[in-house]
């Protein structure tokens, strides 16, 4: 029967604190673990910087982006139509606005302006009340309507909404507010504003290979940071004309509708060869 083994062994290793190769018995196990332990560290302080496949990327790639934007003339328009009027009873007061209502509904159907195209945004009936000599005093029932109107088709009858406007304006008690023109469809403006992003990012990439004596590899990554509407307002004006007495003049009201369109902005990784 054996008893009494040590795990014991002499060794030759290398003395970190003597700096120098030495001998002597010290238990294998430990010895193993600390050896190890120091290859591992020596080996990740000397790992050389090109082995690591990130740097390698971010060496081997430039990063850009690009922004295109697409003009054209608006071919819709809408605009905020509200009527009032005030009467000793609410029946009263609402068959005054139903007028109005009916009279802007005949100038819009002459117009061809489909009824899916006229809107009510709000309908209210309230107590008119005027403060006189600081009491409140009744005037009466106030019934008030507001509507949004949508033209469309303005590149092929341009004359339309301005003479939608005029009637609709000389109608008493009518106001009209927030003229807004904007474009239909906006999918094809969409897509040649994405075509121009792409173009400018990649003359952009070109430029930076050149100039470090590189070429423009394949497409590594590509996102969208921007994508929406934009107006341009050289020449746009929603002004109407009035004379003196505040009635609409016998002018056509001057409406030059501008430019708008669209913005792409978009962000390119290439790789460089």
């Amino acid at each position: 029967m054996v008893t009494n083994i040590k795990n014991h062994s002499k060794v030759h290793y290398y003395d970190v604190n003597a700096g120098k190769l030495t001998s002597g018995n010290f238990k294998r196990s430990g010895m193993i673990r600390k050896s190890f332990a120091w290859i591992a560290i020596l080996f990740m302080f000397f790992l050389p910087v090109g082995c690591n496949p990130l740097v390698q990327e971010s060496q081997n790639s430039v990063s850009v982006s690009g922004t295109g934007t697409v003009l054209a003339q608006p071919d819709m328009v809408q605009i905020s139509v509200n009527f009032s009027s005030t009467a000793p009873t609410t029946l009263e007061a609402k068959k005054a606005v139903e007028q109005t209502m009916q009279q802007i509904v005949q100038i819009l159907q002459e117009e061809k302006v489909e009824d899916k195209f006229i809107k009510t945004t709000s309908l209210n009936y309230d107590v008119e009340y005027d403060y006189i000599g600081g009491r409140r005093i009744r005037l009466g029932q106030r019934a008030q309507q507001s509507i949004v109107v949508t033209v469309n088709d303005m590149i092929n009858m341009p004359g339309r909404f301005s003479s939608i406007l005029d009637k609709i304006s000389a109608i008493n008690g009518v106001e009209v507010q927030n003229i807004s023109f904007d474009i239909e469809n906006k999918a094809e403006l969409f897509k040649q504003s994405r075509k121009l992003a792409y173009q400018k990012a990649f003359d952009k990439a070109s430029q930076y290979a050149e100039l470090s004596g590189r070429k423009i590899g394949k497409v590594m990554t590509i996102s969208e940071s921007v994508s929406q509407d934009v107006a341009q307002t050289r020449a746009f004006a929603n002004n109407l004309r009035f004379d003196a007495a505040g009635e609409s003049a016998a002018a056509k009201s001057s409406l030059p509708a501008g430019e708008q369109g669209v913005t792409s902005e978009i962000n390119i990784t290439f790789s460089l060869e």
